[in-house]
């Protein structure tokens, strides 16, 4: 069989559906937005002409700079906007329901980007319009990674989710492109091209978000059972209709289960029983992402790069960001394939390495030899190459997958607020960590940060499950039986999860089988799947 036949029978080709393909993307271009916004301030704050209408004159070297309070407050100010959006979230998708929330931030995210783009020679009116900006990025990585939990099926649900950081690091990546093309302008557009761009994302966003149907799962919630199912038909087209019906029976069962055997509602409720478990994990994996130096590089590369002597900080910048990307599309298939556990397990130490030598080869002694320099960049796109697909895509896919379905909107809610704390905290902290007249740790800045990923380790070895393949009934009764880390993977589910999961994986089987009206008519291959269906027309007429 050739690789593109193999292609065709991994699960992500044959249950992705035209429907569920355009929710994902379109539903993740908010990812698209709070990566220009995470991407574009760093290359800001080393571009000349920027430093010049919005910074103070250096009476030493005589040129215009961006001062370290100014750095902190500006880089750490907005990661608290995206917190304080972070807890705005969860009561605003459960009571409005997510689709609503696409159009809030789309309107929240407008708001903040004009009073970013009107801005004269004030500082301050940037950043005003970037915590703004920021609320709206809170919601979207809350609202986002939940409604494609909901949408996507077990098989492929890693998949799914990791649009999301794949156009966030495509924003990431063009930002840094128009910051590459802009930066020799002597005139204002310098940088306000990049702030003027931030427009398109919410703009499509807003006019798109009034065609998006909600999240099936939410809408049972709701009690609006015809308008889930209608919805869950769209999305799984390739699904015979039968089996769509049985689906949605099966998770109105286990709603109801939670409701009465597993009841919980408020924030306290995440700190009890399983569900106390399920809260920590994501609590940890968002605050280990950032504690590996997530924040550092988007916030700070360039002033690191230069800080360790290299030149044309721009174009390392856009190559760091490819290679990121590059990586990410990579997610689409693995993280499905070898499970989040093991990559993260991977990643975390490849990353403790990466850190360390950059800190052993830029801060001891300085960079002083090109050779020291190269080898410190190599070890950063090591780096970023791997955080894509480890630390990135697997992180927003954990903290999506694994809270309870009455609680989901709240344990993203406390694990994004805790993470972007930890942001907030690395943001503020760094400049003085790393700059000369404070810490001047310099390049040794990378010591710090390869402790976090070794910590980081020996999380995922004792306390990070393997949620990969299950449907979220499934991890319920799993995280409720107390399954050990060590046998979660592996561990034989008997209840309602169990018998959706089988529907599914049902479907991934029947590549090659004609489906009218939502039901198999006819199977090139002659197996029992068709049969059965064509016995139970049969008996009913």
């Amino acid at each position: 069989m050739g690789i593109m036949a193999r292609f065709r029978e991994t699960p992500l080709i044959k249950e992705m559906t035209g429907p569920l393909l355009l929710v994902s993307i379109f539903s993740s271009l908010g990812g698209m937005s709070f990566g220009i916004d995470n991407a574009y301030w760093g290359g800001l704050l080393g571009m000349t002409k920027f430093c010049e209408d919005f910074g103070r004159l250096d009476p030493v070297t005589g040129t215009y700079v961006i001062p370290t309070t100014w750095q902190s407050v500006g880089s750490g100010t907005p990661t608290a906007g995206v917190a304080i959006g972070c807890l705005l979230s969860a009561p605003l998708s459960k009571r409005l329901g997510r689709k609503p929330c696409f159009i809030l931030l789309a309107c929240v995210a407008i708001v903040g980007i004009l009073i970013q783009a009107t801005a004269q020679h004030s500082y301050w009116q940037i950043l005003v319009g970037r915590i703004i900006n920021s609320l709206s990025m809170g919601i979207i990585c809350n609202v986002v990674p939940l409604y494609q939990t909901e949408c996507a099926p077990p098989a492929i649900r890693g998949a799914a989710i990791n649009f999301y950081q794949f156009w966030q690091l495509f924003g990431a990546l063009l930002s840094t492109i128009i910051n590459y093309a802009c930066q020799h302008r002597t005139d204002q557009w310098a940088y306000r091209t990049i702030i003027v761009v931030q427009f398109i994302i919410p703009a499509i966003l807003f006019a798109g978000a009034f065609f998006l149907p909600d999240s099936p799962r939410w809408l049972l919630i709701q009690g609006r059972q015809e308008e889930a199912t209608e919805v869950m038909l769209w999305l799984r087209k390739k699904t015979p209709k039968d089996l769509v019906v049985e689906e949605m029976r099966l998770i109105e069962i286990s709603i109801e289960e939670q409701r009465t055997q597993h009841y919980a509602a408020s924030y306290i409720d995440c700190f009890r029983g399983s569900n106390r478990r399920r809260t920590l994990i994501a609590i940890g994996v968002q605050a280990f992402q950032q504690l590996q130096g997530a924040s550092f590089i988007l916030n700070y590369i360039y002033v690191f790069l230069e800080s360790i002597g290299v030149s044309n900080t721009y174009a390392i910048g856009m190559y760091l960001y490819l290679v990121n990307l590059a990586s990410a599309g990579a997610a689409f298939y693995i993280a499905d394939k070898f499970g989040r556990r093991n990559l993260m397990g991977f990643g975390a130490l490849i990353q403790t390495a990466m850190m360390l030598t950059v800190g052993g080869l830029a801060g001891v002694d300085g960079a002083k030899t090109k050779m020291q320099q190269n080898g410190a960049l190599a070890a950063l796109f090591i780096w970023l190459a791997i955080q894509a697909f480890a630390w990135g895509s697997c992180v927003w896919i954990t903290t999506a997958e694994v809270g309870t379905l009455q609680l989901r909107e709240k344990t993203i809610t406390l694990a994004t607020f805790f993470g972007f704390g930890f942001g907030l905290l690395i943001t503020y902290v760094n400049p003085y960590m790393q700059n000369a007249g404070y810490g001047n740790l310099q390049g040794k800045v990378g010591f710090v940060y390869g402790g976090f990923s070794f910590i980081s380790l020996l999380f995922v070895i004792f306390y990070l499950p393997e949620l990969k393949g299950r449907s979220l009934e499934e991890l319920d009764e799993l995280f409720q039986r107390k399954i050990s880390v060590w046998r979660f993977g592996t561990t034989a589910t008997e209840g309602v999860g169990a018998e959706i999961r089988a529907i599914d994986d049902q479907v991934g089987e029947m590549d090659g089988k004609m489906i009218i009206d939502g039901v198999v008519v006819a199977s090139p291959k002659g197996d029992q799947t068709s049969v059965d269906v064509k016995e139970k027309e049969a008996s009913a007429v």
